[in-house]
């Protein structure tokens, strides 16, 4: 018997859990029945490719993307799916000739074709909560079609807009934009891009609809003979092709249901967002192994050095630095860990295997150094002066930095010591670290991306070994329990062990986020010109053109590719990056978690190297509030900024927030200044670069010292409008 309208809406709602398995209904239901293709060439197809390719968008395979098309039911997954790429299937990465150069200090060469290895990707049970979202039209016009862009994301919820991401369940739209890839040379290269403006639910199922979009000159764009004949209930005569009309059906109605009619249609696809299992369940594995290996002790650690910097004496402000080693279960398959290494897996053929240490007893020798303001003991040489002890902080530093050396040495991290009275204590980012840049691993992985576990899984071995130094700070049995740590003819501890904090900028604030949210032994951290997923990052990275993409688009040409390529790769990063884990900074904690954590962003308008862009989405997706006013002057280029994130009303507030802080207008003749970010997928280029902005001011750094406190709160520090940086030129628009 037909069913119901009602009960085919409800069935199509519930079939998109497992799509492409097979899910019952009425064939007879809306657009089930088939006609002859009448005026349907698909003569173009390869159906050859039809296993693997989505042939609706027959432009390049993989595409539309993320996709639950390139997925297979499995119910032992959370999802009940796994991601089923075919190496067939995959970007093709060309060889590569690149001299060493201070962007490669040692080069890449690679000399043959090689297709990216899925299998990494394969492990996951959906798609990326931040997801790259992609596909291809030909000569799309988005202003002309009316499509939410970036400056107005409210439009997302226009009763019209051409291109809706929807809660396959319950039909909510998400927040969004689209934009097409500015990097493009041509339009037949140019990927049409949508991105979350709020990260996704994680285990959810999502709907990408496009309909009614125009070319420049206003005319409807058709769409592709397949998806045609699907959404008209056309035969195509083709088994490989008719094998997918009852999921297509089911799809269609599930857009009915939701109020999206089939006419209009010019692509639809759904995918499924990886599970809170599949994004944090390595790390998790790592941190409870190592943790319980403890034994309820502290780590075993070494001093190297004492109150060595410059010769012999440390830095102005600091009276002390201490410098040594310590060790962390190595969960990499290279003894000690050393670039180049991946996760170790007792079966490698298993998808769900989890990492393990090398060798059962294996361990990662891990570089720290610790600093000591001049407030917390004033002259170590006195054993009369007193001792004030300095909070505990972890430090975090930048892009391929060191954490015993280079940034943590600057000026803005001894000013924030020395104003605030803390100690900094700092390892390496390993993974993207300076060892990781300089041995060429990072290189060799643009190159040929099936190398990414490379880089994550030692990021995630460096998320460890953070947490690793933050128990040493907190443990009796760590720091606490070594004279260097102590001073005075009472053996006074130099600084307060009860909490330790966290304090990152720039890379540090794009893996702090990650590991605020998943530390056993910290709650709240400031994140300085923080970002989150890395494929909308990249583009957006002023230098990523000469830093990186010479080596990204020798090795792939074809420029849907390379969008493509960082979404794919977004996939694996979020196990090691803050978009895995910001739904657990919102509220839902992690297993083995403790509770309470709670961030400040502090981001740089018109950041040269972490788009602003990034910081709006974190703060929608952790729910954080914003400084009213913000907007430059009551400007900005957006016209409706920061829609949907909540305006802080009271002073001190209590709860995640987002700063933006301004370093002043550009002003073309002397060159001060910093312009707003560019609204496309581009990185800035004009005025001063204001990505060190925050650190460098004062009052900024007011602002994270009452926010890293047990009961800290974020103070007003810029009154009744926005907040301006010290190097603000207070130049008219």
């Amino acid at each position: 018997m037909p069913l119901s309208g009602a009960s085919r809406a409800a069935l199509a709602g519930a079939c998109l859990l497992t799509l492409l398995s097979g899910c019952g209904g009425d064939s007879g239901s809306s657009g089930g029945s088939t006609a002859p293709a009448a005026g349907v060439d698909l003569s173009g197809l390869n159906l050859e490719t039809a296993e693997y390719c989505d042939l609706t968008v027959a432009t390049r395979c993989l595409y539309p993307f993320p996709n639950d098309y390139f997925t297979r039911a499995d119910p032992g997954t959370p999802t009940g799916r796994r991601v089923n790429f075919q190496r067939a299937a995959m970007p093709v990465a060309q060889p590569v000739s690149i001299a060493a150069n201070p962007y490669a200090p040692v080069g890449v060469e690679t000399t043959e074709a090689t297709p990216i290895d899925p299998s990494e990707w394969n492990r996951n049970d959906g798609f990326s909560p931040g997801a790259m979202i992609q596909t291809w039209l030909p000569d799309v016009d988005l202003a002309a079609s009316g499509a939410v862009g970036i400056g107005d994301l409210s439009d997302t919820f226009n009763p019209d807009a051409p291109i809706l991401l929807l809660d396959g369940q319950t039909g909510e739209r998400q927040l969004m934009w689209a934009e097409l890839d500015a990097n493009a040379s041509s339009d037949a290269g140019r990927a049409l891009i949508i991105r979350p403006a709020k990260n996704l639910l994680e285990g959810r199922t999502y709907i990408v609809a496009l309909r009614n979009l125009v070319n420049g000159a206003g005319e409807t764009i058709p769409p592709s003979p397949l998806f045609r004949a699907y959404r008209d209930g056309l035969d195509t005569g083709k088994p490989a092709l008719e094998a997918r009309r009852h999921t297509m059906n089911e799809l269609f109605e599930t857009l009915e249901s939701h109020g999206v009619a089939r006419d209009g249609l010019v692509q639809a696809w759904s995918f499924t967002v990886a599970s809170q299992k599949s994004l944090t369940e390595r790390l998790l594995h790592i941190r409870d192994r190592a943790f319980a290996g403890l034994g309820g002790g502290a780590p075993a650690f070494t001093i190297d050095q004492v109150g060595i910097d410059i010769q012999g004496q440390p830095r102005a402000g600091l009276s002390r630095g201490i410098s040594g080693t310590f060790q962390v279960p190595n969960f990499l398959n290279q003894p000690g860990g050393g670039p180049g290494s991946s996760f170790h897996y007792d079966n490698t053929d298993d998808p769900d295997a989890l990492p393990e240490q090398l060798n059962g007893d294996d361990t990662v020798t891990a570089r720290f150094r610790c600093q000591v303001p001049e407030t917390a003991v004033s002259d170590f040489n006195d054993p009369a002066a007193p001792v004030t002890p300095a909070r505990a902080a972890l430090y975090g530093h930048g892009l391929f930095g060191e954490g015993p050396g280079g940034e943590f040495r600057s000026g803005n991290v001894r000013a924030m010591q020395t104003e605030h009275n803390i100690l900094f204590c700092a390892t390496d980012w390993i993974g993207m670290a300076q060892e990781d840049f300089l041995a060429g691993v990072i290189h060799r992985i643009l190159a040929d991306v099936s190398r990414l576990p490379r880089q994550l899984d030692r990021s995630q071995q460096g998320l460890l070994n953070a947490m690793f130094l933050a128990e040493l700070l907190r443990h009796p049995d760590g720091f606490a329990s070594h004279p260097a740590f102590h001073h005075g003819t009472d053996n006074a501890l130099i600084y307060d062990p009860s909490e330790v904090f966290y304090d990152g900028n720039s890379q540090g604030g794009i893996l702090g986020g990650a590991l605020v949210a998943t530390a056993p032994n910290m709650h709240r951290g400031v994140l300085g010109v923080p970002g989150s997923n890395y494929s909308l990052l990249l583009r957006r990275y002023g230098p990523f053109p000469q830093r990186f993409g010479v080596i990204l688009y020798q090795a792939y040409p074809n420029e849907l590719d390379r969008s493509l390529v960082l979404g794919l790769m977004q996939m694996l990063w979020d196990r090691a990056e803050n978009n895995g884990y910001l739904s657990h900074l919102a509220g839902r904690y992690l297993p083995g978690t403790p509770a309470n954590k709670t961030v400040l962003l502090q981001a740089a308008m018109g950041d040269h190297l972490v788009t602003n862009w990034s910081a709006e989405i974190m703060a929608r997706s952790i729910g954080a509030a914003i400084h009213e006013p913000t907007a430059r002057l009551g400007e900005h280029p957006d016209a409706n900024p920061y829609v949907a994130i909540p305006r802080i009303e009271q002073y001190p507030y209590h709860g995640h927030a987002l700063m933006v802080w301004d370093s002043g207008d550009y002003d073309p003749v002397s060159g001060h200044g910093t312009p707003f970010a560019p609204s496309t997928n581009t990185g800035p280029v004009l005025g001063e670069d204001p990505h060190e902005s925050p650190r460098n001011t004062v009052s900024a750094r007011q602002q994270k010292s009452a926010f890293l406190r047990s009961f800290g709160a974020v103070v007003d520090v810029c009154g009744n409008s926005p907040c301006y940086s010290d190097d603000y030129t207070g130049l008219s628009r």
